[in-house]
């Protein structure tokens, strides 16, 4: 039996709008990373309302973070790739 053709929506949006548009909703307007090279496509043509931090190390990535929330009174999200020290 064949399969239905899944329902397509007119106005798809790509994962990177949907994360950006994430990002916004929850007024984050800093992200710090350190990008490996799977990432750098979703980091090409990034919006100037969302500033990017470049780290060369994930733990100077924390540390960065850690010290603008602190300095803001916010608190960072924990990461898959943060380490349990």
């Amino acid at each position: 039996m064949p399969r239905e053709k899944p329902k397509t929506n007119s106005k798809s949006v790509t994962v990177k709008q949907a994360t950006l548009d994430l990002l916004r909703a929850f007024g984050i307007r800093k992200v710090f990373g350190n990008p490996g090279s799977t990432e750098l496509p979703f980091l090409s043509d990034w919006p100037d309302d969302i500033d990017y931090v470049l780290g060369l190390q994930e733990a100077s990535v924390i540390g960065m973070a850690d010290a603008s929330a602190t300095r803001l009174g916010t608190s960072i999200p924990r990461t898959a790739t943060r380490r349990r020290w």
